[in-house]
């Protein structure tokens, strides 16, 4: 008997999150986007100029379920699912080795800059920021993430200080750290944490992971990152606003909340220095105005 029903389906973009949700809501374990079938990836490289090329309009997901007694229920699931989806889905049986295959192969080394990659251990080369995917958020593959590993390339200073918000596998303040800055992650989720210390220790890098709350977190930093949900920031607006000595870079966000955020941020005094927008996630990059309280 197979250990796992993998179920596959094309969705259009727009349906994603609400077909992601669904799934869970129906005893999928774990989710998988990828690119559908023959589709390269496309990222925008540091020396490349113009907008970021748009993602694909259709997403292959990928969930799976215990395989036990799946075939029974396939009908009742796959009317759910193609309901959700628009689309017709489709499963296999796989057994835990072709699932570790699966996975490993949905992960890639990205070039952040020209001195700054990220790849998880199996594809790393010299000098590469090595994370483990595990069961924290952040291998610089999504656009969020990417975000903020390429401003804190460009704004860390050495002997400055970085908070990293919500620092899920820990890369932002690890890059901060490699870049000179003393630097300290939060995460409210004590897996994340756990994972941020092993990924410093397998780079050699001294960071500091705690799962102290943003309210709770004492003094200002240099740099202040923050990867989160829209609706997170803006009720976080104010406790960002005074923990940011000078730069605050702010991802996770919708384009169509972006507006919500700026506003939040500019009732704070912090003045927005940058914008960067890739499909449908936005970046944001504020600072505090010298002299600024």
């Amino acid at each position: 008997m197979a250990a796992w029903a993998e179920v596959s389906v094309m969705v259009a973009r727009e349906r994603l999150d609400l077909l992601s949700t669904r799934m869970m809501d129906l005893g999928a374990v774990g989710l998988q986007e990828d690119l559908p079938p023959g589709t390269a990836p496309q990222y925008k490289q540091p020396w490349e100029k113009g907008p970021p090329p748009p993602p694909p309009p259709v997403v292959l997901l990928r969930g799976w379920w215990p395989g036990e007694g799946f075939a029974a229920g396939w009908g009742e699931l796959e009317r759910a699912i193609a309901r959700a989806a628009g689309a017709a889905p489709r499963w296999v049986p796989v057994r835990d080795e072709d699932w570790a295959e699966t996975w490993r192969a949905a992960f890639q080394r990205v070039e952040i800059s020209a001195e700054v990659a990220v790849a998880p251990p199996w594809l790393a080369r010299e000098g590469d920021l090595v994370i483990d995917p595990g069961m924290a958020f952040g291998t610089g593959e999504h656009p969020t993430t990417r975000a903020c590993l390429r401003w804190t390339d460009r704004l860390a200073q050495a002997g400055g200080s970085c908070l990293d918000v919500g620092t899920g596998s820990g890369v932002v303040a690890l890059l901060a750290a490699r870049r000179g800055m003393a630097a300290r992650g939060i995460d409210i989720d004590a897996d994340a944490v756990a994972a941020s210390r092993e990924n410093a220790a397998r780079n050699g890098v001294v960071a500091d992971f705690d799962d102290t709350p943003l309210q709770r977190v004492p003094g200002r930093f240099d740099l202040v990152v923050a990867n989160i949900f829209a609706e997170v920031l803006v009720r976080l607006a104010p406790d960002l606003a005074r923990r940011t000595g000078r730069w605050l870079v702010l991802a996770g966000i919708l384009a169509d909340r972006a507006d919500a955020v700026l506003a939040a941020m500019g009732a704070q005094g912090l003045v927005l220095q940058a914008r960067e927008d890739e499909g449908e996630w936005v970046a944001l990059v504020l600072q505090r105005p010298e002299g600024a309280g």
